[in-house]
């Protein structure tokens, strides 16, 4: 039932994007005017969009042009509903205004309901810069296929990762065991028992924090989770054996922050650089973004942006803090300039060894060269900079959102569309061969 549930989701996730897609692909598809990179990238992304390549992306396509009006409203008022208020109060624009805004931008730009408020386009002056962002459509439904078609390093596997990071002499978190249909692989076995340390599990493919456990060693051979629950560590192992049956699982030792960054963490979550990187026009990697993240409220588990956590940008000359927000979808916290359960100051803040952070970004990323783009969580530690993870369709919302800006209005944009319109005419130049050789095979005919 689980997996059932979870493969619905995933297809009503891709139906959604597919419903943002359309007023874009329509625009761009119908224009040829401009050259600006944002207009040759979405050109790019309008042939992709209307070229499904299977009969799934059909059907999704299918139904998102039959439901886009039921997806629009329905989220629209829910979302309105919930936001309208708050924000009319301290940004002055009307509830009806808000309602009527999302409606007009979902058509105009193919910006959905959620996105409003997470690139907060009831301000005005962001509104005016609207075509310099980028949609998660775009990305997640076609720039990243596009760019990644036929990449072959291990990224979505997080043991095939650390393998891979290892073999290229990277700093990561070391693997305690592996568990997968209630076998134990790895150090944990070799060991026959656990590490007497605090312990952190999360699924081996898996995203956005969802199912991961911190087990914090007490003594004695007993653990406790962030709720509370204890266990000793054969009835640990046990459970992780279970859990393991339905999906794979990686055990690990918890790794605390630096402790410059202690104050900034909710009690005692690593808090995590997600570091985006890109190769240049040169075929160098380079670090093109950066925020750090922290957890908030009674999470003391995982620091994911989706997950409930803030976010602030960093800058990548001088590795200083903005100020804070959330994902922006419900309008919990405004900006912040301090940790609201610490109190500690976030704006102005200088991150520490942020040079040794860009340094390991970009040289892991060299370690996955056949990756155009590549979103790194990484941490500083008590031990110094480790890699957590890597991601090969990092999302943009947190750039974003807490950037306050598009993505066309600093350095990944233009070179995200640089990328494409290299695809797009190696595309053009094998499809042109391919013709021109069937036209000499019905000459020689």
């Amino acid at each position: 039932m689980g997996s059932r549930l979870r493969w619905l989701a995933h297809r009503a996730e891709r139906v959604a994007y597919r419903a943002g897609g359309l007023p874009i692909a329509v625009a761009a598809g119908l224009s040829s005017r401009g050259s600006s990179p944002a207009r040759g990238l979405r050109r790019a992304y309008a042939r992709y969009f209307w070229r499904p390549e299977s009969a799934t992306d059909c059907g999704e396509l299918l139904v998102a042009l039959c439901l886009w009006p039921v997806l629009l409203l329905f989220s629209g008022v829910v979302l309105t509903m919930r936001n309208g208020p708050l924000i009319a109060r301290r940004y002055g624009r009307p509830v009806a205004m808000q309602f009527i805004d999302q409606i007009r931008l979902y058509v105009s730009d193919g910006i959905l309901p959620p996105w409003y408020y997470i690139y907060s386009l009831h301000d005005k002056p962001i509104r005016d810069a609207l075509d310099q962002y980028l949609t998660r459509s775009e990305t997640k439904l076609g720039v990243y296929d596009m760019l990644h078609r036929r990449a072959a390093t291990p990224l979505g596997d997080k043991v095939e990762f650390a393998r891979h990071c290892e073999r290229h002499g990277l700093p990561i978190i070391p693997v305690a065991a592996v568990l997968e249909q209630g076998e134990v692989s790895g150090p944990v076995a070799e060991a026959g028992r656990l590490p007497q340390c605090d312990l952190f599990v999360k699924p081996v493919r898996g995203r956005g924090g969802t199912g991961a456990e911190r087990w914090d060693y007490l003594a004695t051979d007993r653990y406790r989770r962030a709720d509370g629950l204890e266990l000793d560590a054969a009835g640990l192992l046990a459970r992780l054996r279970a859990q393991s049956m339905n999906k794979a699982m990686l055990l690990q030792p918890r790794i605390r922050n630096h402790p410059d960054l202690t104050d900034l963490s909710n009690g005692g979550a690593l808090s995590t650089i997600r570091a985006m990187t890109c190769i240049d026009e040169a075929g160098r990697p380079e670090v093109v973004a950066a925020v750090l993240r922290m957890a908030v409220g009674t999470n003391t588990t995982v620091d994911n942006f989706h997950a409930g956590g803030i976010a602030s940008d960093i800058d990548l000359d001088t590795g200083l803090l903005s100020e804070a927000s959330d994902l922006g979808m419900f309008t919990r916290h405004p900006w912040l300039k301090n940790h609201p359960m610490t109190g500690a100051p976030i704006t102005g803040r200088r991150m520490p060894q942020w040079s040794e952070v860009r340094t390991l970004a970009e040289r892991a990323h060299a370690a996955f060269g056949d990756r155009i783009l590549i979103g790194w969580d990484i941490a500083i530690s008590e031990a110094g900079v480790v890699l957590v993870e890597g991601n090969s369709a990092p999302d943009i919302d947190i750039l974003q959102r807490v950037g306050r800006q598009g993505l066309f209005a600093r350095r990944l944009g233009p070179l995200l569309a640089f990328h494409v319109a290299r695809v797009t005419a190696r595309q053009r130049g094998t499809a042109t061969d391919q013709q021109a050789g069937a036209e000499r095979g019905e000459l020689s005919s």
